[in-house]
């Protein structure tokens, strides 16, 4: 008998219990879903929803959860995905153990990045294609994740809700910068990423951890999701869901009601067993929430900085997921030469096949690099964005002149 599947007779004294769903749906504009995820046991090597992995062990090497939301034009934003949620994979099960499993998350997403971006120069047919990721990695009491792009994590723990990944977007940028207010980030422009995996020949890989207990909840979710709901409403749908399946499917639900502009794809798990301490009124989120350093060897704590669930997300229907490879380049000239050709691309590619297909009845801060993804949207309103961009800049170079004459 497999020692990692979980046997309710049986009982162990470091026993850590994940229950896991996934659901992933086009959303009701779009002609595919350019989405992926994965959710894996790296002890016993088996992957996607099958009844041995709804409810199972955390073994030594770990449960892993991945979003990717892809983006390229025609199918190469499905295949960028499907090569970030495999690849990681895969890394990951082929790295010695002796790794602290924080770099082993880090030099998995990395090489996902790499294979990524030389597909692309190999394939011409792709070129621009790039995705987000979104990868925690569950071993013992701890959750690692491993961000590049917008896709988000958050921890429930009780009536409790944090977002644990921080988005790599310009929204989120001017906020760090202290150009703007959170209370202000509806008003600017959400669909505009400063990285994503396969855009460059190297990507920074932000990594946070933090300390689970028993009965919390870890959701995954690409933007699809987390741009139509705050977080307070998803931590009361968790929590009013009989079961994490009809969580799964209401959450979906709510996105396409409210438009389903993108592709929705969300991962859920609950965390239980003796191995996990128990939650009490003074379990702070924010306290067992920390930043992995480069060394990897050392946590940094974190400031209290619980999501602003009282801000209801914006959408724009003309918003989709494309790469901008340069501030001059716009997404109609280049996708219009690639569709023709990535149609015979995919042929020869074979993608990872989801755990579960979608759903056919639903009608610290970083530096920016010098590409900026954006999402599909008209050439007016980039420009418009970019213009702010660039008188922000000059202000802040004026003002910084202004100090030095003083």
């Amino acid at each position: 008998m497999n020692q990692n599947l979980y046997n309710p007779m049986e009982t162990r004294a470091n026993d850590i219990l994940v229950s896991v769903f996934a659901r992933t749906d086009v959303g009701r504009c779009r002609a595919g879903n350019e989405d992926a995820f994965l959710i894996a046991d790296l002890t016993t090597g088996k992957v996607g929803l099958g009844p041995e992995m709804l409810t199972h062990r955390v073994g030594e090497r770990g449960s892993l959860l991945i979003v990717s939301d892809g983006m390229g034009g025609a199918v190469a934003g499905e295949i960028a995905s499907e090569l970030a949620v495999k690849t990681i994979r895969e890394s990951l099960l082929e790295m010695p153990s002796d790794l602290h499993i924080a770099e082993r998350l880090k030099l998995a997403t990395e090489i996902a990045n790499e294979r990524i971006w030389n597909e692309a120069q190999r394939n011409p047919s792709l070129s621009g294609m790039g995705a987000t990721v979104t990868a925690v990695l569950v071993q013992r009491s701890t959750a690692y994740a491993a961000q590049v792009g917008d896709s988000r994590a958050y921890l429930i723990r009780g009536e409790r809700i944090k977002q644990i990944t921080k988005d790599q977007s310009f929204a989120q940028a001017l906020v760090d910068s202290g150009v703007i207010t959170p209370e202000q980030m509806a008003t600017v422009p959400q669909n505009v990423i400063m990285q994503a995996l396969g855009t460059q020949p190297t990507v920074q890989v932000v990594l946070t951890a933090v300390e689970l207990h028993r009965n919390d909840y870890l959701i995954v979710c690409s933007d699809g999701l987390s741009g139509k709901i705050i977080p307070d409403e998803l931590c009361t749908v968790i929590h009013q869901s009989p079961d994490l399946t009809s969580a799964c499917r209401r959450l979906v639900d709510i996105a396409n009601e409210r438009g389903g502009e993108d592709n929705i794809t969300v991962i859920a798990a609950k965390f239980d067993g003796v191995g996990l301490e128990a939650a009490n009124d003074s379990s702070s989120i924010t306290g067992s929430f920390k930043f992995i350093t480069n060394d990897f060897r050392h946590e940094q704590p974190v400031a209290n900085t619980e999501p602003l669930s009282s801000l209801q997300p914006e959408s724009d229907p003309n918003f989709t997921t494309v790469m901008m490879p340069s501030l001059a380049t716009t997404r109609g000239a280049r996708d219009q030469a690639a569709d023709s050709a990535t149609a015979e691309a995919a042929a020869s590619y074979q993608p990872v096949t989801s755990a579960i297909p979608p759903n056919q009845n639903a009608a610290p801060v970083f530096t920016p690099r010098t590409t900026v993804i954006a999402k599909r949207q008209s050439n007016r309103l980039l420009w418009v964005m970019l213009s702010i961009l660039i008188l922000l800049i000059l202000a802040g170079a004026g003002y910084l002149i202004y100090l030095l004459r003083q």
